[in-house]
């Protein structure tokens, strides 16, 4: 059920790139428990349970500007790339759609470092889905002046991130739509015509066993709490 508090975030009248249920019921403003001095800016409250909700608003407004920008490269020179299994089916239908490059395996260290490896390619944007996963890419984007864009959670340090758009990006369902939503926008610039779904964007793989590891681990604290609660 959407909180009424998120409802009003948002202007009614104010124009949205998609409309403030699509935002809400695909979970793009859903963070974490944990947050960084860097992300606080795009935090719009805590909630009870004490996951951090970002600003909607904000949102829109840095997937605009992330389009134009990415808009400005020719496709070819924009380098996509997700170790996140979720991000992993997003980065191909925007591949599909806007003729950019990606790397949806693993990325072999030195792909943006060393000639002499069959993965070497030499983007003038880096878009990362994850900085946390896709920390070996911005090492080496940074490390020869590639500009980094990035979708950020709230425990992103964004250290060597140029661009930041804050989303939830953990979650199938708000990977998919925060890539529909630019690639249908980078098509807009180009005068290009956009008729993929959000549906296609939306992963259909399993939650990796680490995942699925730290949900159990956070079932065993939270039963672990309410027994020492009820001895008290």
């Amino acid at each position: 059920m959407m909180e009424e508090d998120d409802k009003n975030q948002v202007d009614e009248n104010e124009k949205l790139l998609v409309s403030l249920d699509e935002y809400l019921s695909n979970g793009v403003h859903v963070g974490l428990k944990y947050k960084t001095a860097d992300m606080r800016p795009f935090i719009y409250k805590i909630r009870q349970d004490k996951l951090c909700v970002f600003d909607i608003q904000k949102i829109d407004e840095r997937l605009r500007i992330a389009a134009k920008f990415i808009a400005s490269f020719k496709p070819e020179e924009v380098l996509v790339v997700s170790n996140r299994v979720y991000g992993r089916t997003p980065i191909k239908k925007f591949a599909k759609y806007t003729g950019c490059t990606i790397i949806s395996d693993r990325f072999i260290s030195g792909s943006l470092t060393n000639p002499r490896i069959k993965s070497y390619v030499e983007p003038k944007l880096l878009i990362v889905t994850d900085p946390s996963a896709d920390k070996q890419a911005i090492k080496e984007a940074s490390d020869t002046g590639i500009p980094i864009l990035a979708i950020c959670d709230t425990n992103t340090r964004t250290k060597n991130i140029d661009y930041v758009v804050p989303s939830n990006n953990k979650g199938k369902n708000s990977l998919a739509l925060v890539y529909w939503v630019m690639t249908r926008e980078i098509l807009k610039k180009r005068g290009d015509e956009f008729t993929g779904s959000i549906d296609e964007f939306i992963s259909t793989a399993e939650p990796q066993q680490y995942i699925l590891d730290m949900q159990d681990i956070q079932r065993q604290k939270r039963k672990k709490a309410k027994k020492k609660s009820k001895k008290k």
